[in-house]
């Protein structure tokens, strides 16, 4: 399978079929973090807690659990490598690979209500249109204006860019992104160090710039991962290629303090999406903001467990959330899938699930 590159070089960028390496200058060290927690390793999720975790601010997040036994519905293989994907349906690829479990569990924004309907609610666009731009970046601003950034990702040679979106936590300090920025594939390690600028434009950073003190990312990917690099096989790591990142409190004041908190969708359905990110690559300079909509996505691309949507912007859009149920006035929604690649054929992301929902719980202490 050919992949474009992953992310985006901030100093030289270099587009290839895989990510080339070279010296950026010297760094400041990474700040000292302590490892990141595992997730379990069964697939039972974890029991909820019995009351909604309480963010720092004022919203409280309203989740709706399931008992951990009841039946996750399944649809049939497919005969082809996609087809169209439905609100409520989980699928299956030609392959067989499974997506991250579907669970019944919502977390809403931190303020704003996401509109429960069928289709999108920005006109349709796959060529990563400008959002926002020059708007205000106001601490009351639309969510998708104040929750998205973008990541900068720091080994001792080189510096790169991804794109990520603060979530409602209890800790109010969680960004979820891509596996693949917050793990360095050449040294099969965490980057050493990442930092975040909500509502990034042109080199400014009006929410601040926050230094992550935790990160965590699925054993699937890590285990397909692997097995990719070490030239076996390239199939299943996409499907479980999402990550979360906790940021160090800044002045006693957390990241959903500064800018919000977008909502999270663990039940693999979705109305249609809009993608927000930086892409880097071609026409772009991951500088602004922009967006792709589309409103029937496609499941399986590529024998993997991911949705598919038509959308191009590739490099550094990287780790955007996919958002469904757009409120387009507040910018309220809820993450159901985050940007793992694509190219000129489309984007690929895969759906959040029970996995991403452990995940969430040994990281937002």
């Amino acid at each position: 399978m050919v992949l474009t590159m992953r992310h985006v070089r901030t100093a030289v960028v270099v587009l290839a079929v895989a990510a080339v390496l070279s010296t950026s200058g010297c760094l400041l060290p990474p700040p000292a973090r302590t490892p990141a927690p595992q997730p379990p390793t069964s697939g039972t999720p974890v029991q909820p807690p019995t009351q909604s975790p309480q963010p720092s601010g004022e919203p409280q997040i309203d989740v709706v659990p399931v008992e951990p036994d009841e039946p996750i519905t399944t649809a049939d293989e497919t005969d082809a490598d996609t087809g169209e994907l439905y609100a409520g349906e989980a699928g299956r690829t030609r392959d067989g690979f499974l997506p991250d479990a579907a669970f019944d569990m919502v977390l809403e924004p931190t303020r704003g209500t996401p509109v429960l309907a069928p289709g999108i609610a920005l006109p349709t666009s796959d060529a990563g249109d400008e959002l926002f731009a020059g708007e205000p970046h106001t601490a009351d601003a639309n969510l998708l204006l104040t929750t998205v950034g973008r990541l900068m990702l720091e080994t001792e040679e080189s510096e790169y860019t991804c794109s990520g979106t603060v979530i409602n936590s209890a800790s109010g300090l969680i960004v979820l992104t891509a596996a693949h920025c917050v793990w360095d594939d050449d040294t099969r390690d965490y980057y050493d160090r990442i930092t975040f600028s909500p509502g990034y434009e042109d080199g400014e950073a009006p929410f601040g710039t926050w230094e992550a003190e935790d990160l965590w990312v699925p054993d699937q990917y890590l285990e397909a991962n692997t097995r990719w690099l070490d030239g076996a096989d390239d199939d299943g790591w996409m499907g479980f290629d999402f990550g979360l990142i906790r940021f160090a409190p800044q002045g006693g004041q957390t990241l959903e303090d500064a800018a919000g908190g977008q909502g999270v969708s663990f039940t693999a359905e979705t109305n249609g999406v809009v993608i927000a990110g930086y892409p880097g690559n071609d026409d772009f300079d991951a500088e602004v903001l922009r967006y792709c909509a589309d409103d029937v996505l496609n499941y399986g691309a590529g024998g993997d467990a991911n949705y598919g949507a038509d959308c191009v912007m590739g490099d550094g859009a990287s780790g955007s959330g996919w958002v469904s149920n757009l409120d387009p006035d507040s910018g309220a929604g809820t993450i159901t899938a985050v940007y793992s690649n694509g190219g000129e054929s489309g984007a690929y992301g895969p759906p959040l699930g029970v996995t991403a929902w452990n995940g969430l719980q040994a990281l937002d202490r």
